[in-house]
């Protein structure tokens, strides 16, 4: 399972991250996980660690059935934290399949830093980084 979330309810956040090779089935696994966890809520915002994703095997396909079924709300923030261009051109076109508020959706982030200060995320005791190996 090479996609996994820690939820910050909290601050409302949801802090998912990828590693190693990554799939439709992966992405569609964490999305089904997260909209059954009893303490989600769709207006929670993301942030979305996709750097240390090595090969990802995504499709269009795939990214399809993804944002159809979505589970976060049209004003929920999500920040998409990618360094290759394929999982960028991936998660842009989920971005494009998804968003109807672009204001509220990024995928252009290169670093951890830049997406928590897109998304307000100023206190010391949430970690973008809460599953890191």
């Amino acid at each position: 399972m090479p996609a996994d979330f820690v939820l910050d309810t909290a601050n409302q956040v949801v802090f998912s991250r990828a590693w190693g090779t990554l799939t439709d089935a992966d992405l569609l696994d964490h999305q089904r996980r997260l909209k059954a966890h009893p303490e989600f809520k769709p207006c929670f915002n993301q942030l979305f660690d996709f750097e240390s994703v090595s090969r990802a095997d995504v499709t269009p396909d795939g990214m399809r059935v993804l944002a159809r079924g979505n589970a976060f709300g049209k004003d929920a923030r999500r920040a998409f934290v990618v360094i290759s261009p394929l999982m960028f051109g991936m998660m842009r076109m989920f971005e494009i399949l998804t968003s109807e508020d672009p204001d509220e959706f990024r995928v252009q982030f290169d670093n951890i830093a830049s997406a928590r200060k897109w998304l307000g995320i100023i206190t010391e005791n949430a970690s973008a980084e809460p599953l890191a190996s």
